[in-house]
C-alpha cells in the first residue's frame, strides 16, 4: 500500500495543502529559489510531515508537478469511462496542456530546470521523466486502445502521441521560453488545438 492511500481523510486534505502550496513556491520561485520552508508556512503543519511524505526536495518537486499536471491527462481516463469520441478526448487534452504549458509561472520553471540542467543532469530527467514523457505516456496508451477497437490506423502509437504533442506546442514554446511576447489565451489555445486534432486525424483515422 502506498503512503497516500495509507492516509486518513484528513491527512489528504494536509497533503493537497502541501501539494498546492509547493505547486505555487515553485511555479512562482523556480527549482533553485524554492524553500520547504515556505512551503510548509504557506499550507501549514511541519517539516516533518513534509519530509514524512515526500522524503525530500525533489520528491516534493515531483508530487507537485504530477499533481499540477493531472487536470490535464486525466481527460483521457474520462474518455475511456464515458467511451467520448476521439476528436473530443484529443481536443479536450490540447486545449488543457496548452494553457497548462504556456503559464507564465510553468515558463519560467522549465528555463531554470533548462539551465539547472547542465549542473545536475537527474534534475532534468526527473522533470522529463514526471512530467513530459508521462503525459506522452498516457496518451499513447489511449492511442492503442483505439487502435486495438478500431478507430484509429496507427503503426507506433508511442510517435503519434509525441507527434500530436509537437503539434500542439510547436513554434509557441520556443518563442515563450526565449521571451517573444504573445498573447496566448482561451480562444487562441482552442482554435489550435481543434487545428491539431484534425490534422492528426486527418492521417490517423482508419479508413473504411
Amino acid at each position: 500500500m502506498s503512503h497516500e492511500a495509507a492516509l486518513t481523510p484528513r491527512g489528504r486534505i494536509r497533503r493537497e495543502r502541501l501539494l498546492d502550496a509547493a505547486r505555487d513556491v515553485f511555479l512562482e520561485q523556480g527549482y533553485a529559489g524554492a524553500s520547504v520552508n515556505e512551503v510548509v508556512a504557506r499550507a501549514g503543519g511541519s517539516l516533518a510531515t513534509l519530509y514524512k511524505q515526500f522524503g525530500n526536495k525533489e520528491g516534493l518537486f515531483t508530487a507537485a508537478m504530477q499533481h499540477h499536471i493531472g487536470t490535464a491527462w486525466a481527460v483521457i481516463e474520462e474518455g475511456r469511462l464515458l467511451r467520448q469520441a476521439p476528436e473530443y478526448v484529443l481536443f479536450e487534452l490540447g486545449r488543457r496542456m496548452l494553457r497548462l504549458v504556456f503559464d507564465p509561472g510553468v515558463i519560467r520553471l522549465v528555463r531554470g530546470l533548462a539551465f539547472e540542467a547542465e549542473r545536475a543532469p537527474a534534475l532534468g530527467e526527473l522533470f522529463l521523466s514526471r512530467g513530459p514523457d508521462h503525459a506522452r505516456q498516457a496518451l499513447a496508451g489511449y492511442l492503442e486502445d483505439q487502435v486495438k477497437s478500431g478507430g484509429l490506423a496507427l503503426e507506433n502509437p508511442r510517435e503519434a502521441a509525441g507527434i500530436f504533442m509537437g503539434m500542439l506546442l510547436g513554434e509557441w514554446h520556443i518563442n515563450a521560453l526565449l521571451g517573444r511576447a504573445q498573447a496566448i489565451d482561451d480562444a487562441r489555445c482552442n482554435a489550435r488545438a481543434r487545428r491539431c486534432v484534425a490534422i492528426f486525424l486527418d492521417g490517423v483515422v482508419a479508413k473504411t
